[in-house]
């Protein structure tokens, strides 16, 4: 009777003290998963979102960016000023130097529709579909282009079809001057649903998303699906809007909504997700887990009081033998013969043993490789050393000897190989940077003599800034081989320093053969990153231009970039734009 209720106590024990928190802190963690999982799955959905807003934001900026196109081009705006009087002379130009910007600004893109100018001048010729007056354009892109600045334009809905299709957008901005103090034509830019549609496409990657676009509190599109009401719609859409995170989840709907802005087309974008269908599985799975750990505990709770006695035994005498074992007295313990887990425990205890006595026999060894290690260490950092003491020695001989020109090649490339072999950061000074390219050239300039002439104009303090090594020297050294190297006639490299507003600017310029049309698409295609940079790989060229741009970008961030300018015969021009703000 006695041995009985012994029994219920520890059962009744074991049921408060184990099995019950065990139950309330599974609850408690089941419900924290369940709400971790949500938002985790929230954030990373809204990051989906906001990386598929910044391509389509890219894709926005590709269309404005053909306004340049226009606006730059002095044939197009001869031509809109009235410049050619007579007819002939009108069409012969539009043919000869517009009709190939129409048709190549609207070979840029694949997601416009069409490209059209509005002239202000009665008297310029019109062209049906291309060109044509400014009275045939609608209103409010004129209202709205009158509220702007100059250097501005404005996205349009092209059309007022229904929400559940999705609209064509428009793009309009003013055609100046070379003064920018006469409007010249309007520019109206028409894309395809596409541009839309594969922003979509880019976020609702399984299709299982419901979107609604609101444009000045007014829905403009939604797509089918929505099974909220408009009082659950509206509560749903001001809790994002009102989130720091930018989605807000109604927990019994079941419904997650992730907004994105998009501030050029003052227009606000609205995912639904339902939820059920994310953790279904997650539940039932937790459910069967759950199940499982209390049936096998209860099965293990059986188990274990009968095994303890016997266990707790050999485990205490193994414990306490490992008490009384230090340094000085590694001894293994007697393995029994059941072959069970506490003789699998004692196996390895003695082989714990064992490889402690080998790791203390070998501590002399290493001790010792160390020392060797550190000798060849200090023996290769004094080969550098000894090479720049031999150039410095044959500098002072040709001192001697009153050889400049060999003193001036010698300092000079002592200057540059300090600057190559130098194993420090991977980052210097841009006036260092600089340097070494001076000391290029001038090397370069040693075997083309008068063939090679270049000036280094820095118009701003970069005594604070810092870049990563060896931006510039792949540049300029494409100058010279693919450039300078290519062409019989003198070769000029021009570099020139120079600060706009937020970005320091490096141009590089030459004035080689240049580069053909379908080799620079390709280049400027790869650091664009749409293309596989294997395209850059020739025979004599490789990344070399690639490592730049993705080296600066990953250095400075921002709106940092190479750009490459160059038209076969006359030469070519890189520039680095660098997101350095004014210190």
């Amino acid at each position: 009777m006695k041995n009985l209720r012994i029994v219920q106590k520890m059962a009744l024990g074991y049921l408060l003290l184990v099995l019950l928190p065990i139950i309330v802190f599974g609850g408690y963690l089941y419900n924290q998963f369940y709400m971790d999982v949500m938002s985790e799955y929230s954030e990373g959905k809204q990051k989906l979102v906001i990386q598929a807003g910044d391509g389509f934001r890219s894709s926005l900026n590709q269309v404005e960016s053909i306004h340049a196109l226009f606006l730059n081009n002095q044939q197009l705006i001869d031509y809109l000023s009235g410049f050619y009087h007579s007819e002939l002379q009108q069409v012969y130009n539009y043919l000869k130097d517009i009709r190939p910007l129409f048709m190549y600004a609207q070979s840029r893109d694949h997601e416009i529709a069409s490209i059209k100018l509005y002239k202000t001048l009665p008297e310029v010729h019109s062209v049906t579909g291309e060109l044509e007056n400014l009275d045939q354009l609608d209103e409010k892109p004129l209202a709205l282009l009158n509220e702007i600045n100059v250097d501005e334009g404005v996205w349009l809905r092209r059309s007022e079809a229904e929400t559940s299709a999705l609209p064509n957008l428009s793009y309009y901005q003013r055609v100046y001057n070379n003064s920018y103090t006469k409007p010249l034509a309007v520019l109206e830019i028409i894309t395809t649903d596409s541009l839309l549609r594969n922003f979509l496409k880019a976020v609702d990657v399984n299709q299982n998303m419901q979107v609604l676009i609101m444009q000045s509190g007014e829905a403009v599109y939604h797509s089918e699906g929505i099974e909220l009401d408009d009082e659950q719609t509206a509560s749903l859409l001001a809790m994002a809007d009102e989130s720091d995170q930018g989605y807000a989840y109604l927990r019994k709907q079941r419904t997650l909504v992730n907004s994105l802005s998009i501030p050029e087309l003052s227009a606000t974008f609205y995912f639904f997700s339902q939820m059920d269908e994310v953790f279904v599985d997650i539940r039932i799975k937790v459910f069967i887990l759950a199940l499982t750990l209390v049936v096998s505990l209860v099965v293990l709770t059986g188990v274990y009081y009968a095994m303890a006695s016997s266990l707790v035994r050999r485990i205490l005498g193994l414990a306490k033998h490992m008490r009384q074992v230090d340094e000085s007295k590694l001894t293994y313990y007697e393995v029994g013969k059941s072959n069970d887990e506490i003789d699998f425990l004692t196996r390895s205890y003695n082989s714990l043993v064992h490889r402690i006595d080998e790791l203390l026999n070998t501590v002399h060894r290493a001790e010792l490789m160390k020392k060797e290690a550190d000798y060849l260490v200090l023996q290769a950092q004094i080969k550098p050393h000894f090479l720049y003491n031999t150039l410095e020695s044959i500098r002072m001989l040709a001192e001697i000897n009153n050889d400049q020109e060999v003193v001036g090649a010698t300092y000079t490339f002592g200057r540059l190989l300090r600057y190559t072999l130098n194993s420090g950061d991977n980052d210097t000074k841009l006036q260092h940077e600089i340097d070494n390219v001076r000391h290029y050239l001038d090397m370069h300039k040693l075997r083309m003599l008068d063939r090679l002439s270049f000036s280094i104009q820095v118009m701003t303090n970069i005594d604070d800034i810092r870049c990563p090594r060896f931006i510039l020297q792949p540049l300029v050294e494409n100058c010279i081989q693919h450039g300078i190297g290519r062409s019989r006639k003198n070769g000029e490299i021009d570099i020139v320093v120079r600060r706009e507003d937020t970005e320091l600017v490096i141009v590089i310029a030459d004035n080689g053969p240049g580069i053909s049309e379908e080799r620079l698409a390709v280049i400027r295609g790869v650091l664009d990153n749409e293309r596989d940079r294997q395209a850059l790989q020739t025979e004599n060229s490789g990344y070399g231009l690639y490592n730049v741009s993705e080296r600066i970008r990953a250095f400075y961030g921002g709106q940092t970039q190479l750009l490459i300018e160059s038209r076969e015969g006359e030469g070519t021009v890189y520039t680095l734009k660098l997101t350095v703000p004014e210190g």
